[in-house]
């Protein structure tokens, strides 16, 4: 299927702007801010002008800005499920053995509501489409403030039947961000050769950041569990981005694919081939929503610059200090 990213919706509030493409499987296509007489800022990578005015392929989506996971996050051995309407086979990812981010950021979306600094954004999903068999509801609100942006996701059983899934966000990072990073996780999930996920085990130096570290400028995939659902990426010049993510999303998944690219830290609810994982383990985050069940999550992006920070600090109080 062919996604237009036309036409767009511009959201702004202060020096913020962020812009997004319903049609384009209700991607935020764009994150940035500009303050008088200064350079953009872009907060996420940016979609190129040409994918902007060509559209593309389904499968093969662009890497920039930020899309819904829905209703399943990274992938699924053999894309099968085992389920109550029996094994169901997903479509394979083109290139790959397994099926790959659900269907939701495959489809166009609906603009709901729009109003200067915030929008709504909806997803009904037709049994069937893309080998997902069950019906379902999404909506995504995405919200800007002086400071930040805050999405949120609701995703509706609409089947008679239950249904199993989970849901995230996956935006992509400009480099630059990753000279420093840092969160904190209890368990690695380690991915195979094939980037599915085995056996937990307790984080360990080569992968823990509960200390601000460096990025490696290298291909990396890693599954954390265990998240407490806060993270920071900072640039070397002082520009910095936070992420604070509802307890839905316990999972995190870090994601570079090579030197000098951008990368990825992923707020989900559940770890890579949990549809699988979960017949022999209760922590994998994998949820089977009941008829007319619904769950829900969000994530705010917090960004900030050095003069900011500043700026933040000559106002505050004493006492709004030790709250910081």
């Amino acid at each position: 299927m062919h996604l237009n990213v036309t036409p767009e919706t511009t959201l702004r509030n202060g020096a913020l702007t962020a812009t997004l493409a319903p049609a384009a499987g209700g991607r935020v296509t764009g994150f940035s801010s500009r303050a008088t007489g200064s350079e953009r800022i872009d907060w996420l990578v940016p979609l190129e002008e040409a994918v902007r005015a060509g559209g593309f392929e389904s499968t093969q989506w662009p890497k920039a800005g930020c899309y819904p996971l829905v209703p399943f996050s990274n992938r699924i051995r053999d894309g099968r499920i085992a389920g109550t309407q029996g094994r169901v086979q997903l479509p394979l990812h083109p290139g790959e053995r397994h099926a790959l981010h659900g269907v939701g950021q495959q489809r166009p979306w609906h603009l709901e509501q729009h109003a200067t600094d915030r929008a709504t954004m909806t997803y009904v999903h037709v049994p069937g489409d893309h080998g997902w068999p069950w019906a379902f509801r999404a909506e995504q609100g995405v919200a800007l403030d002086a400071a930040g942006l805050t999405l949120s996701l609701r995703v509706t059983n609409d089947d008679r039947e239950p249904m199993p899934g989970g849901c995230g966000f996956h935006p992509y990072l400009p480099a630059r961000f990753a000279h420093s990073l840092q969160f904190d996780a209890r368990a690695v999930w380690p991915a195979d050769a094939e980037f599915l996920a085995s056996t937990p085990v307790p984080t360990g130096p080569a992968d823990d950041y509960a200390s601000a570290n460096a990025l490696p400028d290298v291909e990396c995939t890693r599954y954390y569990g265990g998240w407490d659902g806060q993270a920071r990426m900072a640039a070397a010049d002082g520009l910095a981005i936070e992420l604070l993510a509802s307890s839905a999303l316990q999972h995190l998944v870090l994601h570079r694919p090579g030197p000098g690219t951008y990368f990825c830290v992923e707020p989900v609810s559940h770890v890579a081939d949990a549809a699988n994982l979960a017949a022999a383990r209760a922590d994998t985050g994998w949820r089977v929503l009941a008829p007319g069940e619904a769950m829900t999550c969000s994530l705010r992006v917090s960004v900030s610059s050095p003069s900011r920070q500043a700026d933040d600090n000559t106002r505050a109080t004493p006492r709004d200090r030790r709250h910081d």
